[in-house]
């Protein structure tokens, strides 16, 4: 994981250039609901709480309203068990994505705000595992977690100044995913991933580049004049 985090703070020191850049950690509590060759929705999944990590920059383009940015490591799980045929069954599961979103900011007080999030998320799996009955199994080749997973995530958050330059916030995002289909199957199997996502994180302003101010013709030659 820590190369991925490596790759985030690469990505933020290359886009220095956007008004604000941030780095937020946090908690996913995801869902797991699969169907199987029949069809039939499994039964007894549990969710599981694991972390996520995410980094990029917000640009202001209408007033309190901004465009977001930037990359995400988001780990996934769920466990439970078939009382059927008496098997249990758990995923771990990590995705590495990119997010693009709008963000709109309401003033509270001077120091305080609060913001709306809607986002939309490619993540792409980078590593998972499934064990059954203590059987362990590797999924990067499973035609289910293999694919493209997209996430529409929508929620809000309060900011709060902690200097000129500086905010630090806390947000809850509830995340929907499109459906991962088995393409490859003769039957249509299907997965969806479901997340509440709690975090917090620092943003902070980036200095843009002042253009030198070019003297006036006239107020050059005033100068002159007084000079002489």
């Amino acid at each position: 994981m820590k190369r991925y985090i490596l790759i985030i703070l690469l990505c933020l020191g290359s886009i220095s250039y956007g008004q604000q850049v941030f780095v937020e950690v946090g908690r996913n509590t995801s869902h797991f609901k699969f169907k199987n060759n029949e069809g039939e929705e499994l039964q007894n999944l549990q969710s599981k709480t694991k972390s996520y990590v995410s980094g990029g920059y917000k640009h202001k383009i209408y007033k309190g309203l901004s465009v977001t940015t930037g990359l995400s490591y988001h780990s996934y799980g769920a466990i439970g068990n078939d009382d059927v045929v008496g098997n249990s069954f758990e995923w771990d599961i990590d995705y590495l994505g990119f997010n693009l979103g709008l963000d709109y900011d309401f003033k509270i007080t001077e120091d305080v705000s609060f913001y709306l999030l809607a986002t939309a998320n490619a993540e792409w799996m980078v590593d998972g595992v499934q064990s059954i009955n203590n059987q362990v199994f590797n999924v990067k080749d499973v035609e289910e977690f293999n694919d493209i997973a997209m996430f529409f995530r929508s929620g809000g958050g309060v900011r709060f100044d902690i200097s000129e330059k500086a905010k630090i916030y806390a947000q809850y995002l509830y995340g929907s995913g499109l459906a991962l289909d088995d393409n490859n199957n003769s039957a249509t199997t299907e997965l969806r991933i479901n997340v509440h996502s709690f975090g917090i994180g620092v943003l902070v302003d980036i200095p843009c580049r002042k253009k030198e101010e070019t003297p006036v013709e006239g107020a050059a030659s005033e100068t002159q004049n007084q000079k002489s």
